[in-house]
């Protein structure tokens, strides 16, 4: 499978690898939010340092709004992406914090996955404080 998630220190993990097709990183984060481990305001983690996949800036625009719409159902308004250090990897990535940005989430890229994860359980443990 290229596209595969897991929850993991309540951060919902998607991992995309090789080329895969368009609704495969939706059908992995709709198939976690259904898991019973998942909790509201659950953020997203997307390792995409291994995908080797493009996107249109229409595609980036269609899933950004899709993504907006899970916040309703629990997914939290923080993002992290995780990439190679590539320019044209990283440009990719700024075209899809543009179009999240845009629908009222916010999208960090990190090159180390423990930094992305460390900014993602900052705000995972102030939605846990009463």
């Amino acid at each position: 499978m290229s596209v595969a998630w897991d929850l993991r220190n309540r951060v919902l993990v998607v991992r995309l690898d090789g080329d895969y097709g368009y609704n495969e990183p939706m059908r992995a984060v709709t198939a976690a939010m259904q898991d019973p481990g998942f909790i509201p305001g659950t953020p997203l983690l997307i390792d995409a340092r291994r995908s080797t996949t493009s996107r249109s800036s229409e595609e980036f625009r269609s899933r950004a709004i899709w993504m907006a719409g899970l916040t309703a159902k629990g997914l939290s308004h923080r993002c992290a992406m995780v990439i190679r250090s590539l320019p044209h990897q990283y440009g990719l990535a700024r075209m899809a914090a543009t179009h999240v940005e845009i629908h009222g989430l916010e999208l960090q890229i990190f090159t180390e996955i423990e930094q992305a994860f460390e900014w993602l359980q900052e705000e995972a443990s102030s939605q846990a404080a009463p």
